[in-house]
């Protein structure tokens, strides 16, 4: 998916996950859920790679369905953006459905458990592709 940044809520920050939004194309996406991903910005030899942990669907935790494309991305360095800075999002494996939880604080504990399992699941791209 080739997209740009988007303007979010201001959750992720707020509650100590931080995420870039991803401008989102309907047609381009797969069903509401987490995903393991990764994340080029930018073009040619300054693009930079990241992997990561995407949420495509309706932040049902925080109320009002507001659909959202939005990555918490590991290692992230903070990168100038512009609404016009490239972003290539790769969708690589489904890790669970979209879903609410009754508080902020168990949600962060959900996307810890979602890194988890984003970890593992590059530790052993890794070693497959020695």
């Amino acid at each position: 998916m080739r997209s740009t940044p988007a303007s979010g809520r201001g959750y992720g920050t707020r509650y100590a996950v931080p995420t870039i939004n991803i401008a989102p194309y309907a047609d381009l996406l797969p069903a509401n859920g987490v995903y393991v991903t990764t994340l080029r910005i930018g073009e040619g030899p300054d693009a930079r790679l990241f992997r990561g942990v995407t949420n495509a669907g309706n932040r049902p935790t925080f109320g009002a369905d507001s659909f959202a494309v939005e990555s918490y991305l590991f290692g992230f360095e903070p990168i100038a953006l512009t609404e016009e800075t490239p972003l290539e999002l790769t969708f690589l494996h489904r890790l669970r459905e979209e879903r609410r939880f009754d508080s902020p604080d168990l949600l962060k504990q959900q996307i810890g458990r979602d890194v988890a399992k984003a970890n593992r699941f590059f530790a052993l791209c890794d070693v497959l592709s020695l």
